[in-house]
């Protein structure tokens, strides 16, 4: 009778450390497949460089600032008043530069084309 307590209470021993092994063993995929998604959404984003005309004023900069920013695409832009140039940081699968030449235009300025920064 005590052999089959102890033979027992080994075979239940046995299966939670099955049990918990399997369970274990599983995680790591979790991780990868985490891991991969975070790879594939990286952004490759690229700055570039505006020659913008007729700003006479820090609302001017500021304008012209604040429209490039919003556009869709933009992550980060900064004007410069002084040398009349515009520098931004954008995503070239969401936005194409000359949108963005197009919309300082349209505000009233003469931007000129833009050009790639190399990193």
């Amino acid at each position: 009778m005590i052999n089959r307590i102890s033979t027992f209470k080994t075979g239940v021993l046995f299966l939670l450390i099955a049990f918990s092994t399997s369970s274990c063993a599983q995680e790591p995929k979790k991780a990868e497949q985490t891991k991969s998604k975070i790879q594939t959404t990286t952004e490759i984003v690229q700055k570039a460089k505006m020659s913008v005309d007729g700003m006479t004023c820090s609302a001017c900069q500021s304008n012209v600032k604040k429209t490039i920013k919003s556009i869709y695409g933009v992550t980060d832009a900064e004007v410069d008043l002084g040398k009349k140039t515009a520098f931004f940081t954008y995503d070239p699968q969401k936005v194409k530069v000359d949108s963005i030449q197009k919309k300082v235009n349209d505000l009233g300025y003469t931007a000129g084309t833009p050009k790639k920064i190399k990193p």
